[in-house]
């Protein structure tokens, strides 16, 4: 449900592990498939290559400074991929994972900002526990094969006993703390997304080892939970930090994309068909979309070299479409937008930008289908 003026446009977002990653290796991608399709778009000739194939329900990955590549597996494998080839072992170490298919999962990864120092990765997943499920942000040490000292450094006040999306973005921010969404888990719990004690339906900010900074909007209210930094969402497919800015973005599931502004509240758990109540402030999206809904998952902002011309555009996946859009933001949201490609018999569930300027996405299909991480690159 939504509270505001549905301004039909396209989305965006991006770089949903963390803009404020350390520097990355530059990386040659291998040769082109030959089999490989090929787009013509606004701007650019683009071919759309397999990388690798052969993954259950891959959510989100993060590109190593040594040129790797760090895959979340829903059902809870982490996997790792080196010179275009998946390692045929999961990496251990990951902790139980409360996994449904697309619905629950091993999901969100990022690596710390001062990763080359402290080898610290993050990660999101849906934990079980005596009130259901909940929403989890561990934290591990990787030496490049190993996964080590996991822990959970957040557990989110997020239970649910039904069935239901509940997802998890996570994102660093230009200041070091960490931005990690919870879900309301869908109906009956969608009123908690309006309710200060728990997690349910918000965004969080905590520091890096998983405390409360002492600036967070509701700090040292009663009633409130310190971690909040925003309400009123349901289920968050991608947070992001714009380069350049302080912004963090959320894409929310079905039709928005929100940037954050620190106690708002986005409209989600009101009452359905009434008025907002009296002193209740909604903010509305910064971009909406119906009609066609395309279910945004996974976004960025492109600063990459192998295609000029798109610099500064919006990236962003679309799960019932099957596509991958491009959008050029003016100053009042979506200035030129374009689907790259639409239909291509799976989902599309992140999309980031590789250290070698190409864009990378995942894709899945429901339920069943070997998912595939693939990328964008110049075609001439």
């Amino acid at each position: 449900m939504k509270h505001v003026a549905t301004f039909v446009g396209v989305l965006f977002l991006a770089l949903a592990a963390g803009c404020s990653s350390p520097p990355l290796a530059p990386e040659t991608p291998a040769a082109a498939d030959p089999g490989a399709p090929v787009f013509d778009t606004m701007e650019y000739k683009i071919r759309m290559v397999t990388v690798v194939g052969g993954l259950n329900y891959p959510y989100s990955f993060a590109f190593l400074p040594d040129g790797g590549i760090l895959l979340t597996e829903m059902e809870g494998k982490l996997r790792l991929i080196r010179d275009g080839k998946l390692e045929p072992k999961p990496i251990a170490g990951i902790p139980p994972v409360v996994h449904d298919k697309a619905t629950k999962g091993l999901m969100d990864i990022a690596l710390h900002p001062r990763f080359a120092e402290n080898h610290w990765v993050y990660f999101t997943y849906d934990k079980a526990g005596g009130k259901g499920v909940t929403e989890a942000l561990a934290r591990g040490t990787f030496d490049g094969k190993q996964l080590s000292d996991v822990k959970d450094i957040f557990v989110a006040d997020a239970w649910v006993t039904t069935t239901g999306r509940q997802n998890s973005r996570i994102t660093f921010a230009p200041d070091g703390t960490i931005f990690m969404t919870a879900s309301a888990g869908g109906n009956p719990y969608l009123a908690h997304a309006q309710q200060l004690a728990d997690h349910a339906g918000k965004v969080l900010r905590l520091r890096d080892d998983g405390t409360v900074p002492p600036d967070n909007p509701f700090v040292g209210q009663a009633g409130k939970a310190p971690e909040i930094y925003t309400y009123g969402h349901q289920n968050i497919h991608a947070l992001t930090h714009r380069p350049g800015t302080n912004e963090i973005w959320s894409i929310e599931h079905g039709d928005e994309a929100n940037i954050l502004k620190p106690g708002a509240n986005y409209g989600v758990g009101l009452p359905e068909g009434k008025p907002i109540p009296a002193g209740i402030q909604v903010t509305a999206p910064y971009i909406s979309w119906a009609n066609p809904d395309i279910h945004p998952s996974g976004i960025l902002f492109y600063t990459g070299d192998k295609f000029p011309k798109w610099q500064g555009n919006v990236f962003i996946g679309g799960l019932n479409k099957e596509q991958v859009h491009r959008v050029a933001l003016g100053s009042n949201g979506a200035e030129v937008q374009e689907n790259l490609f639409s239909m291509i018999g799976q989902w599309v569930r992140d999309v980031r930008q590789g250290p070698d300027g190409l864009i990378y996405f995942t894709t899945y299909d429901n339920p069943d289908t070997p998912g595939t991480l693939r990328r964008i690159e110049p075609a001439q």
